[in-house]
């Protein structure tokens, strides 16, 4: 997860949802970014809680440099299923190498579909999340939620 989701995903209050129900890997780069270099904002301390709490892991990679690149660089060292980020410039790059993602929005998906959140919880979900996303972001998920069907 880039630092770019895991911020949002913090602000919206689905973190903690999200941690919990899938297993969520930031780079090295990422956790100096939200938490030590970002002390003083609020987010930090609640990523760094979660960090205490084992509900987010940090990986350490050999590469240095920017989030998006380090998170590209640890994916590609294998153990994932997707590459979660929100940025566009990002997207695009993962386009480009054929390489899965998902984007904030796209967890509230996930959760219904695992039946852990309800099609009210979801929608109420997204609404919280939605001052942090794009708007088509945000009615792609809109259009799944209102065309649910539970199986």
């Amino acid at each position: 997860m880039d630092a770019d989701c895991l911020i949002k995903l913090t602000k919206s209050k689905l973190k903690e949802l999200v941690c919990r129900n899938f297993t969520v890997v930031v780079p090295q780069t990422v956790k100096e970014e939200v938490v030590d270099n970002a002390a003083r904002h609020p987010d930090s301390a609640i990523i760094r809680e979660n960090l205490d709490a084992g509900l987010l892991s940090v990986k350490k990679s050999s590469y240095t440099g920017q989030g998006e690149d380090e998170v590209f660089k640890v994916f590609k060292q294998g153990g994932f299923d997707a590459v979660c980020s929100d940025d566009e410039r990002f997207l695009k790059r993962l386009q480009v190498f054929d390489m899965p993602y998902i984007t904030p929005s796209v967890f509230i998906a996930l959760l219904l579909k695992k039946g852990t959140l309800t099609v009210k919880e979801a929608r109420k979900r997204l609404e919280e999340l939605s001052p942090f996303v794009s708007d088509d972001e945000y009615n792609a998920v809109k259009l799944v939620l209102e065309n649910w069907r539970v199986q």
